[in-house]
């Protein structure tokens, strides 16, 4: 059954949800096997080189990625930002995304004194709240940042000692002076400018290639659903739906959305008509057990001879398997087509045309027919069988319906029997009902010809013991005229 907009939307939601679920536990387990692997903590870089500043990197996703370390020079431009990364702590990443890993959870900044008296409120970037100092490769860092102030009697400029001198001197008469000093301020922030723009230089890069090596992971898992879609198809000869299936993936629509999609192809439903049928009745198949089931209903056809074009295409095969019928019960309505085709009895190829209008030419359709229950094919078959050679072995079965024909067919005593068992039966019941009807007529009895077939098919007690005793008066009568001996009479009582 299609599913409406709303439906599939649904559907599509609850498949999106399941799997970041997944991801997001595979992403916890990831982190409690392994802390390198957590991005919602940043480990704690050791400083181990004097000469180097060591710092942690998160790589890659939530679920992929791990945490990398890294080392920079102490006079590198890049030094300040690497002491401040080199602080662990909670990150701003989850389990669901690393976006924000590379970002430590820092406590509310505390104003500090910068060098030139004025005071820095920013938020540190880093930090465990406990608003300590700490040096890392030569700078002076704050709760994780950079610090900028006086600490110890030292005026410090992000992270790095500032120092400044001048030297001068007079003389009489418009005597002169030189001086000279370390870094400027604007040397500083020149410096600084330089750092970041390095910095963001090469952050921009390391973006750029996990950018393009996001992209081309996704590409290769876009062709992996579109090669494993296409060739799924191929297999169900539905190669004709790989334009479409390449339109749609590369169209970043998901590998289950499109799938619901090419159920609702032309190409899809003339290929396998019976699906729908089947999922309007809550019945779903797969599309290998679908073309299982056409292949042994072909073998099936091919052994009983059934014309050429004549149930073996796919609608024909859609509208049994829609109407739930089995590759079993396909052979099973042949094999009756087959019996009753092949019966030399007039009578029964009469009674069918009698009873539900089917000739010689219509048998296959006829029990092929899917609106028809094999039940109900095999009921009146046996009605047809029964009411055909009762009437060839003598039986009148005067207005005798079909309705009543079938109840009678249905008993167990007679559904048990072969077409041929039955011809027996009703050719001796036919004998029976001969005798017995001449030997009501002599005791001016009306012999009721239903007695036969109690007594033989049915083997009614009763039936049989009125038989017997209808002969065995017959036998004292001729007896008493001394005519015919009980001898002569013997083959009237065995019954």
């Amino acid at each position: 059954m299609a599913l409406t907009p709303e439906e599939r939307q649904k559907r599509l939601d609850e498949l999106k949800a399941e799997r970041e679920k997944r991801l997001e536990d595979a992403a916890k387990a990831r982190a409690e096997a392994d802390p390198m692997r957590n991005p919602t903590v940043r480990p704690e870089a050791v400083q181990d080189d004097p000469n180097m500043v060591k710092y942690y990197g998160w790589i890659g996703g939530a679920s992929s990625g791990r945490w990398k370390l890294y080392e920079t020079p102490v006079d590198s431009p890049t030094a300040v930002s690497a002491a401040q990364r080199s602080q662990g702590g909670q990150t701003q990443a989850t389990f669901s995304s690393a976006v924000g890993a590379n970002t430590v959870v820092g406590p509310a900044g505390t104003p500090t004194v910068v060098g030139d008296g004025s005071t820095d409120s920013s938020t540190p970037v880093s930090g465990d709240g406990t608003n300590q100092f700490k040096f890392v490769g030569g700078i002076l860092l704050f709760n994780g940042k950079a610090f900028s102030g006086t600490y110890e009697g030292k005026s410090y400029q992000n992270g790095r000692v500032f120092t400044t001198s001048n030297t001068g001197g007079g003389g009489g008469g418009g005597g002169g002076g030189t001086g000279g000093g370390g870094l400027t301020q604007a040397d500083m922030d020149a410096a600084i400018a330089k750092a970041l723009a390095e910095q963001q230089a090469k952050f921009d890069a390391l973006a750029a290639k996990q950018k393009a090596e996001a992209d081309a992971a996704k590409l290769a898992v876009k062709v992996k659903a579109k090669d494993k879609l296409t060739a799924m198809f191929a297999a169900y000869d539905l190669g004709n739906l790989a334009g479409f299936i390449d339109r749609r993936i590369m169209a970043d629509v998901s590998e289950e959305q499109v799938l619901l999609e090419l159920y609702e192809q032309e190409e899809y439903k003339r290929r396998f008509p019976g699906m729908e049928a089947l999922r309007k009745k809550g019945r779903t198949i797969t599309e290998n057990e679908y073309m299982n089931i056409e292949k042994q209903m072909t073998q099936t056809a091919r052994f009983f001879d059934l014309p050429k074009g004549f149930y073996d295409n796919p609608e024909d095969f859609g509208r049994l398997i829609g109407n739930e019928v089995s590759a079993k019960e396909y052979q099973d309505r042949l094999q009756i087509g087959q019996d009753l085709a092949r019966t030399l009895n007039t009578s029964v190829k009469q009674q069918l045309i009698d009873f539900y209008g089917v000739g010689e030419g219509d048998l296959t359709a006829y029990v092929l027919d899917p609106d028809k229950a094999l039940s109900l094919i095999q009921k009146q078959a046996k009605a047809a069988q029964f009411v055909g050679l009762g009437r060839a072995a003598g039986f009148s079965l005067p207005s005798i319906t079909s309705q009543q024909a079938e109840a009678i067919a249905g008993t167990e005593s007679y559904a048990k029997l072969s077409e041929a068992q039955l011809k027996q039966a009703l050719g001796q019941a036919g004998e029976l009902r001969r005798t017995q009807q001449r030997l009501s007529d002599i005791e001016g009895m009306t012999y009721n010809e239903q007695e036969a077939l109690n007594a033989v098919v049915e083997a009614n007690p009763q039936a049989l013991l009125a038989s017997q005793q209808r002969a065995l008066r017959e036998v004292a009568r001729f007896s008493a005229r001394g005519g015919v001996t009980g001898a002569s009479l013997r083959d009237i009582t065995a019954i």
